[in-house]
């Protein structure tokens, strides 16, 4: 019975666990628009502006090109020297712009990305500027094709290089939308799987609690008939009969939560805090520290043990209860 307790405290802590790196991944920024260096603030303001509107979007930010060269510097200087001292040598402290985006679903992803990358595009057609031609020949293409760029700008002979304003690289847009859907929704289905799977799992081992408590507290009553017949002859109601059946199977309960409880604080306690410096705790810490755990004083997590070992008093003594019914009527 303990161990049944022992289990389904891991796996709820699992679930628990599941769900706040799935609120972690619908927290960050699941989009990224980047703009050129020297790119017009006006173009970035009317996009900017345009995508707040989108109800999707949860929150939305600009990082101007001086902010984006700090950030990066900061972090090359703890993490990567020789990236640090390359940015150094920049003769402006500028690095790209971008705006980033945090969806409220996940599920509105797809939805929201098709809206964006198409608003880029318009915004890409208005930068368009001029095209090269490899040799006087494709002059003959340029104008059969004359046609098909009105209507698609984007669209050009394979013989044309597109020239965008502000793009420091031909052929490269100025405005390029970045995200990483596939390992979004990757993460997002191994995480929800794991939720499921932890509830799932609980529910099945309270039934187990309940059927073990069930056929022990039968087991004693069948053994037992003779003086329970003995009781009732004597006029020994129905309370004070099945009363002490009930009482040991909460027992029961509330020892193997309670037990459960003791095992896993230990294992906690001297892993995370009285050894706060070992490699499974700094590896914890590194990955998962930035989740939003909530801060449980030392009288809340005396207030959850004590839930816990009420659920299994709760759970022993109403399969005591169902278990006697049988017998004593």
């Amino acid at each position: 019975m303990t161990l049944a307790f022992l289990i389904s405290i891991i796996f709820f802590s699992l679930a628990y666990f599941a769900h706040l790196n799935i609120k972690r991944i619908e927290s960050r920024n699941n989009m990224i628009v980047f703009f050129e260096v020297g790119m017009d603030k006006k173009i970035i303001d009317s996009l900017l502006e345009k995508w707040k509107t989108f109800d999707e979007i949860k929150e939305i930010t600009f990082t101007s090109e001086e902010e984006a060269y700090n950030l990066f510097s900061d972090y090359t200087a703890r993490v990567s020297p020789i990236h640090y001292e390359t940015l150094k040598t920049f003769r402006e402290p500028k690095l790209n712009s971008s705006i980033d985006i945090k969806i409220k679903n996940l599920d509105d992803f797809e939805v929201l990305k098709s809206k964006i990358q198409k608003d880029i595009e318009e915004q890409l057609k208005k930068l368009i500027i001029t095209t090269e031609k490899d040799n006087e020949n494709n002059t003959v293409n340029q104008t059969e094709n004359s046609e098909d760029s009105k209507t698609n700008p984007l669209s050009l002979s394979n013989t044309n290089t597109i020239k965008y304003r502000y793009s420091t690289i031909d052929g490269r847009p100025p405005i390029i939308l970045k995200t990483d859907d596939t390992r979004l929704e990757q993460q997002r289905e191994i995480f929800n799987s794991l939720r499921v799977a932890g509830i799932a799992v609980i529910v099945l081992l309270l039934i187990v609690v309940f059927f073990f408590i069930f056929m022990t507290v039968e087991f004693r009553l069948y053994n037992q008939m003779e003086e329970i017949g003995v009781m009732q002859l004597v006029g020994g109601s129905l309370f004070f009969i099945r009363a002490p059946y009930v009482l040991e199977g909460a027992f029961y309960g509330a020892l193997g939560a309670l037990i459960a409880c003791t095992i896993l604080g230990g294992i906690f306690y001297s892993v995370f805090i009285a050894d706060s410096s070992s490699n499974l705790s700094r590896f914890f810490f590194e990955n998962y520290g930035d989740l939003d755990w909530p801060n449980i004083s030392i009288l809340g997590w005396g207030v959850i043990v004590s839930f816990l070992v009420l659920i299994g008093g709760f759970v022993g003594g109403f399969s005591s209860f169902s278990s006697i019914r049988r017998y004593i009527r």
